[in-house]
């Protein structure tokens, strides 16, 4: 009497929008029937009863058994589907921020913004960050980061200009220093490294001071 033979169960990713960076399949039991299919545009990772095991490289129904060994039969797998793709350019910005310089007595409400660019650098520590998430989005990074963007900012640029010299008609001069310490700030955010993720770069495009503030100050200063 012949043995019954294995089904064949085939794990491939579905279609998502392109928002989505990564996403999971559903968790199985591995068995000698269970292949695996990794299309050209995606990395992968398989989870083995939820720690991060191995990197699969793109393949069409490979036998995963027969690929990575008889010892992960009957434990939990799952697999990580990662988007091939850079993050692109994001804008930043924020801004009601009081700036009170005693020195030139000057009061006035300021804001700033540029661009920035990260680099994805541990998509492990990225799947981490989103322990309940059944897919994990562009969109949800970027909110995160520029959340961290502005909390970290809005401190350094409040105290920015306040008992300097610098007139708030002239401070679009400090726009490199200012980038330089911003930068420098959030480099050291650990936000960063929990995500899997390095900031590239970022640029200030300029300081931003409302008008009505400005204006009071000129009637002051020609008073």
């Amino acid at each position: 009497m012949f043995g019954r033979r294995q089904e064949e169960i085939v794990i491939e990713p579905e279609e998502k929008s392109e928002d989505v960076l990564i996403s999971f399949s559903e968790p199985v039991q591995i068995t000698k029937g269970l292949k695996i299919s990794i299309p050209s545009h995606y990395k992968a990772i398989a989870f083995i009863e939820e720690k991060p095991e191995i990197r699969l490289e793109p393949c069409v129904k490979k036998d995963f058994v027969k690929e990575y060994g008889k010892k992960y039969i009957g434990k939990q797998l799952k697999i990580a589907y990662i988007r091939v793709r850079t993050m692109a350019q994001n804008a930043w910005g924020f801004g009601n921020i009081n700036v009170n310089n005693t020195r030139l007595k000057e009061a006035y409400v300021v804001g700033a913004n540029g661009k920035f660019m990260v680099d994805i650098v541990d998509y492990v520590r990225m799947i981490q960050a989103f322990p309940s998430s059944s897919e994990i989005t562009i969109s949800q990074i970027r909110e995160k980061i520029i959340s961290t963007i502005r909390s970290v900012g809005t401190p350094i640029l409040g105290k920015f200009f306040s008992n300097t010299e610098t007139s708030v008609f002239e401070i679009s001069s400090l726009l490199d220093e200012f980038r330089n310490k911003f930068f420098e700030n959030l480099t050291n955010e650990k936000i960063f490294t929990n995500l899997g993720v390095k900031i590239s770069s970022l640029t200030v495009d300029g300081f931003h001071v409302r008008e009505e503030d400005l204006e009071t100050i000129r009637n002051r200063i020609n008073g």
